[in-house]
Protein backbone atom coordinates (compact mmCIF):
# COMPACT_ATOMS: atom_id res chain seq x y z
CA UNK A 1 0.00 0.00 0.00
CA UNK A 2 1.69 3.83 -1.23
CA UNK A 3 1.26 6.02 1.59
CA UNK A 4 -0.30 9.20 1.30
CA UNK A 5 1.61 12.37 3.46
CA UNK A 6 -0.42 15.03 4.10
CA UNK A 7 2.28 17.97 3.63
CA UNK A 8 4.12 18.20 0.25
CA UNK A 9 7.95 19.04 -1.09
CA UNK A 10 6.35 22.52 -2.31
CA UNK A 11 5.27 22.92 1.29
CA UNK A 12 8.73 22.20 2.51
CA UNK A 13 10.77 23.79 -0.09
CA UNK A 14 8.46 27.21 0.59
CA UNK A 15 8.87 26.88 4.48
CA UNK A 16 13.03 26.39 4.17
CA UNK A 17 12.87 29.62 1.89
CA UNK A 18 11.25 31.59 4.70
CA UNK A 19 13.57 30.45 7.24
CA UNK A 20 16.35 31.13 5.38
CA UNK A 21 15.20 34.62 4.72
CA UNK A 22 12.91 34.88 7.86
CA UNK A 23 11.14 37.60 5.38
CA UNK A 24 8.23 35.83 3.27
CA UNK A 25 8.20 38.65 0.58
CA UNK A 26 12.19 38.17 -0.18
CA UNK A 27 11.28 34.12 -0.21
CA UNK A 28 8.87 34.76 -2.84
CA UNK A 29 11.40 36.20 -4.74
CA UNK A 30 13.75 34.10 -4.57
CA UNK A 31 11.27 30.96 -5.65
CA UNK A 32 9.86 33.32 -8.22
CA UNK A 33 6.25 32.70 -7.41
CA UNK A 34 3.51 34.97 -5.34
CA UNK A 35 3.84 35.51 -1.95
CA UNK A 36 0.22 34.74 -1.61
CA UNK A 37 1.42 30.98 -2.77
CA UNK A 38 4.38 30.84 -0.55
CA UNK A 39 1.56 32.17 2.79
CA UNK A 40 -0.90 30.06 1.69
CA UNK A 41 1.51 26.91 1.70
CA UNK A 42 2.79 27.58 5.12
CA UNK A 43 -0.44 27.93 6.56
CA UNK A 44 -1.46 24.87 5.14
CA UNK A 45 1.85 23.09 6.43
CA UNK A 46 1.40 24.72 9.81
CA UNK A 47 -2.90 23.52 9.70
CA UNK A 48 -1.88 19.66 8.54
CA UNK A 49 1.47 19.81 11.43
CA UNK A 50 -0.95 20.95 14.19
CA UNK A 51 1.55 23.64 15.02
CA UNK A 52 2.95 27.52 14.91
CA UNK A 53 6.19 27.02 12.61
CA UNK A 54 6.77 30.74 12.41
CA UNK A 55 5.92 34.41 15.26
CA UNK A 56 4.35 36.45 12.51
CA UNK A 57 5.90 40.60 13.83
CA UNK A 58 4.45 43.11 11.27
CA UNK A 59 7.22 44.54 9.54
CA UNK A 60 10.06 42.99 11.33
CA UNK A 61 9.91 39.65 9.22
CA UNK A 62 9.42 35.89 10.46
CA UNK A 63 10.96 34.16 14.16
CA UNK A 64 11.20 30.39 14.03
CA UNK A 65 9.74 28.57 16.96
CA UNK A 66 11.12 25.55 18.79
CA UNK A 67 8.68 23.72 16.12
CA UNK A 68 9.88 25.23 13.21
CA UNK A 69 13.85 24.90 14.11
CA UNK A 70 13.36 21.18 14.59
CA UNK A 71 11.26 21.05 11.25
CA UNK A 72 13.82 23.06 9.68
CA UNK A 73 16.78 20.48 10.68
CA UNK A 74 14.35 17.52 9.55
CA UNK A 75 13.91 19.23 6.14
CA UNK A 76 17.47 19.73 5.42
CA UNK A 77 18.14 16.29 6.31
CA UNK A 78 14.81 15.09 4.40
CA UNK A 79 16.39 17.22 1.55
CA UNK A 80 19.77 16.10 1.96
CA UNK A 81 18.61 12.46 1.42
CA UNK A 82 16.67 13.17 -1.39
CA UNK A 83 19.83 15.00 -3.05
CA UNK A 84 21.95 12.26 -2.68
CA UNK A 85 19.77 9.79 -4.36
CA UNK A 86 19.03 12.20 -7.15
CA UNK A 87 23.20 13.04 -7.93
CA UNK A 88 23.29 9.14 -7.20
CA UNK A 89 21.33 8.75 -10.62
CA UNK A 90 23.45 11.16 -12.40
CA UNK A 91 26.19 10.09 -14.55
CA UNK A 92 28.15 13.42 -13.65
CA UNK A 93 27.12 12.47 -10.17
CA UNK A 94 31.02 13.66 -9.14
CA UNK A 95 30.74 17.33 -10.21
CA UNK A 96 30.19 20.06 -8.06
CA UNK A 97 28.02 22.82 -8.94
CA UNK A 98 25.03 24.46 -7.07
CA UNK A 99 25.32 27.18 -4.39
CA UNK A 100 26.14 26.62 -0.61
CA UNK A 101 26.50 29.10 1.78
CA UNK A 102 28.94 29.41 4.80
CA UNK A 103 29.04 31.46 7.80
CA UNK A 104 32.71 32.32 8.73
CA UNK A 105 34.06 34.20 12.19
CA UNK A 106 34.23 37.77 11.20
CA UNK A 107 37.81 38.34 12.26
CA UNK A 108 38.42 35.22 10.03
CA UNK A 109 36.84 36.17 7.26
CA UNK A 110 39.01 38.74 5.62
CA UNK A 111 42.15 36.45 5.64
CA UNK A 112 40.38 33.49 4.83
CA UNK A 113 37.51 34.04 2.38
CA UNK A 114 38.73 35.82 -0.40
CA UNK A 115 41.67 33.08 -1.00
CA UNK A 116 39.00 30.56 -0.22
CA UNK A 117 36.11 31.61 -2.96
CA UNK A 118 39.35 32.55 -5.65
CA UNK A 119 40.42 28.88 -5.71
CA UNK A 120 36.80 27.70 -5.93
CA UNK A 121 36.01 29.80 -8.18
CA UNK A 122 39.15 28.28 -10.13
CA UNK A 123 38.73 24.63 -9.36
CA UNK A 124 34.64 24.10 -9.60
CA UNK A 125 33.37 26.95 -11.40
CA UNK A 126 29.88 26.10 -11.52
CA UNK A 127 30.11 26.62 -7.57
CA UNK A 128 28.49 29.47 -6.15
CA UNK A 129 29.67 30.00 -2.01
CA UNK A 130 28.05 32.72 -0.32
CA UNK A 131 29.24 33.74 2.90
CA UNK A 132 27.80 35.41 6.26
CA UNK A 133 29.80 36.59 8.84
CA UNK A 134 29.54 36.77 12.02
CA UNK A 135 30.93 35.75 15.53
CA UNK A 136 30.98 32.26 17.22
CA UNK A 137 27.37 32.37 18.04
CA UNK A 138 25.87 34.30 15.23
CA UNK A 139 27.32 31.28 13.31
CA UNK A 140 25.98 28.81 15.04
CA UNK A 141 22.80 30.27 14.93
CA UNK A 142 23.16 30.22 10.86
CA UNK A 143 23.70 27.10 10.85
CA UNK A 144 21.37 26.05 13.15
CA UNK A 145 18.56 27.90 11.66
CA UNK A 146 19.49 26.66 8.11
CA UNK A 147 20.60 29.65 6.79
CA UNK A 148 24.00 28.17 6.56
CA UNK A 149 25.23 24.48 5.46
CA UNK A 150 28.97 24.91 6.66
CA UNK A 151 30.20 27.90 9.64
CA UNK A 152 33.83 28.41 9.78
CA UNK A 153 34.35 28.82 13.72
CA UNK A 154 37.38 29.25 16.01
CA UNK A 155 36.45 26.21 18.21
CA UNK A 156 35.63 28.20 21.58
CA UNK A 157 33.44 25.62 23.16
CA UNK A 158 31.30 22.27 22.33
CA UNK A 159 28.22 22.72 21.23
CA UNK A 160 25.47 20.45 21.33
CA UNK A 161 23.98 18.74 18.10
CA UNK A 162 27.03 20.23 15.99
CA UNK A 163 29.98 18.49 14.51
CA UNK A 164 33.10 19.33 13.78
CA UNK A 165 36.11 19.30 11.61
CA UNK A 166 39.87 20.57 12.52
CA UNK A 167 41.33 22.42 9.75
CA UNK A 168 43.76 24.87 11.11
CA UNK A 169 45.16 26.67 13.94
CA UNK A 170 46.38 30.14 14.82
CA UNK A 171 48.52 31.28 17.22
CA UNK A 172 48.28 34.28 19.30
CA UNK A 173 51.13 36.94 19.02
CA UNK A 174 51.26 40.71 20.45
CA UNK A 175 50.88 43.52 18.64
CA UNK A 176 52.78 46.77 19.82
CA UNK A 177 52.82 50.57 18.10
CA UNK A 178 56.26 50.22 15.82
CA UNK A 179 57.77 52.99 18.17
CA UNK A 180 57.54 50.90 21.36
CA UNK A 181 60.91 50.37 23.40
CA UNK A 182 59.93 46.33 22.51
CA UNK A 183 59.54 46.85 18.91
CA UNK A 184 62.51 45.70 18.34
CA UNK A 185 62.32 41.84 20.34
CA UNK A 186 61.72 38.81 18.29
CA UNK A 187 59.76 37.63 21.68
CA UNK A 188 58.81 39.05 24.53
CA UNK A 189 57.39 37.96 27.29
CA UNK A 190 53.53 38.87 28.38
CA UNK A 191 54.76 39.71 31.84
CA UNK A 192 56.80 42.64 30.22
CA UNK A 193 53.48 44.18 29.18
CA UNK A 194 52.27 43.63 32.17
CA UNK A 195 52.06 47.60 33.26
CA UNK A 196 50.83 48.60 30.19
CA UNK A 197 47.49 49.58 28.64
CA UNK A 198 45.61 46.37 26.83
CA UNK A 199 42.91 46.84 24.15
CA UNK A 200 41.01 44.00 24.03
CA UNK A 201 38.92 42.45 20.71
CA UNK A 202 35.87 42.22 22.37
CA UNK A 203 33.68 39.50 20.74
CA UNK A 204 31.68 36.73 22.43
CA UNK A 205 33.91 33.60 23.45
CA UNK A 206 37.07 35.60 22.04
CA UNK A 207 37.41 38.17 24.73
CA UNK A 208 37.54 34.97 27.55
CA UNK A 209 40.61 33.62 25.37
CA UNK A 210 42.49 36.54 25.40
CA UNK A 211 41.83 37.37 29.12
CA UNK A 212 42.90 33.80 29.59
CA UNK A 213 46.02 34.03 27.66
CA UNK A 214 47.20 36.91 29.83
CA UNK A 215 46.00 34.85 33.17
CA UNK A 216 47.48 31.94 32.24
CA UNK A 217 51.06 34.10 31.89
CA UNK A 218 50.57 35.53 35.11
CA UNK A 219 49.15 38.98 33.81
CA UNK A 220 46.57 40.75 35.47
CA UNK A 221 45.48 42.94 32.07
CA UNK A 222 45.05 46.57 32.69
CA UNK A 223 42.20 47.02 30.12
CA UNK A 224 41.79 49.94 28.71
CA UNK A 225 39.98 50.28 25.66
CA UNK A 226 38.37 47.16 24.00
CA UNK A 227 36.52 47.14 20.13
CA UNK A 228 34.71 43.99 18.55
CA UNK A 229 36.72 45.13 15.15
CA UNK A 230 39.61 43.94 14.70
CA UNK A 231 41.11 46.75 12.60
CA UNK A 232 40.03 49.33 15.49
CA UNK A 233 42.32 47.56 17.69
CA UNK A 234 45.28 47.71 15.24
CA UNK A 235 44.88 51.34 15.03
CA UNK A 236 44.62 52.27 18.53
CA UNK A 237 47.54 50.12 19.15
CA UNK A 238 49.03 51.91 16.35
CA UNK A 239 48.04 55.49 18.01
CA UNK A 240 50.33 54.14 21.11
CA UNK A 241 47.28 53.41 23.35
CA UNK A 242 48.13 50.23 24.39
CA UNK A 243 49.27 46.49 23.49
CA UNK A 244 47.29 44.00 21.68
CA UNK A 245 47.11 40.75 21.53
CA UNK A 246 45.31 38.52 18.34
CA UNK A 247 45.46 35.42 16.18
CA UNK A 248 45.23 36.60 12.50
CA UNK A 249 48.24 38.16 10.91
CA UNK A 250 47.37 40.66 7.99
CA UNK A 251 50.04 41.22 5.09
CA UNK A 252 50.61 44.72 6.02
CA UNK A 253 52.08 46.71 8.82
CA UNK A 254 49.91 49.41 8.09
CA UNK A 255 46.55 50.37 9.61
CA UNK A 256 43.76 52.91 8.48
CA UNK A 257 45.12 55.97 10.40
CA UNK A 258 48.44 55.62 8.59
CA UNK A 259 50.48 54.09 11.48
CA UNK A 260 52.34 51.17 12.10
CA UNK A 261 52.12 47.84 14.33
CA UNK A 262 54.59 45.05 14.96
CA UNK A 263 54.19 41.86 15.08
CA UNK A 264 56.35 40.30 18.16
CA UNK A 265 56.39 36.18 19.32
CA UNK A 266 55.14 35.21 22.62
CA UNK A 267 57.97 33.72 24.72
CA UNK A 268 55.02 32.53 27.34
CA UNK A 269 53.43 29.16 26.02
CA UNK A 270 49.62 29.91 25.29
CA UNK A 271 46.69 28.27 23.81
CA UNK A 272 46.21 28.73 20.19
CA UNK A 273 43.18 29.08 18.55
CA UNK A 274 42.13 25.87 16.81
CA UNK A 275 40.02 26.56 13.29
CA UNK A 276 37.00 24.27 12.86
CA UNK A 277 34.64 23.29 9.95
CA UNK A 278 30.84 22.96 12.04
CA UNK A 279 28.20 21.62 10.57
CA UNK A 280 24.87 19.94 12.14
CA UNK A 281 25.05 16.54 13.66
CA UNK A 282 22.76 14.95 11.69
CA UNK A 283 23.34 16.48 8.32
CA UNK A 284 25.50 14.24 5.84
CA UNK A 285 28.18 16.44 4.55
CA UNK A 286 27.35 17.20 0.45
CA UNK A 287 29.54 16.77 -1.91
CA UNK A 288 29.58 20.85 -2.28
CA UNK A 289 30.46 20.92 1.96
CA UNK A 290 32.98 18.28 1.48
CA UNK A 291 35.20 20.64 -1.32
CA UNK A 292 34.44 23.83 0.72
CA UNK A 293 35.82 21.56 3.82
CA UNK A 294 38.80 20.28 2.48
CA UNK A 295 40.03 23.57 0.43
CA UNK A 296 39.88 25.43 3.86
CA UNK A 297 42.10 22.98 5.08
CA UNK A 298 44.81 23.70 2.34
CA UNK A 299 44.54 27.08 2.17
CA UNK A 300 45.29 27.30 6.29
CA UNK A 301 47.61 25.41 5.46
CA UNK A 302 49.60 27.66 3.36
CA UNK A 303 52.90 28.95 4.90
CA UNK A 304 53.22 32.57 5.83
CA UNK A 305 54.70 34.44 3.39
CA UNK A 306 57.71 36.37 4.36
Amino acid sequence: MVQRFSITLTQLTYFAECAKTLNMTVASQNLHVAQSAVSTAITNLERSLGVSLFIRQHSKGLVLTPAGESLLRDTHHLFGQLTDAIEGLREDQESIRGTITIACFQTLAPFLIPKLIARLQEEHPELVVEVIEGDYEENLSALRGGRAELAINYQLTDAEGVSHEVVGEATAHVILPADHPLAANERITLAALAKEPFILLDLPGSRDYFLNVLFQAGVTPRLKYRSSNYETVRSMVASGLGFSILNQRPRTVETYTGRRTVTVEITDRVPSLTVIVASLSQVKFSARARVVADTVREVLAEPFPE
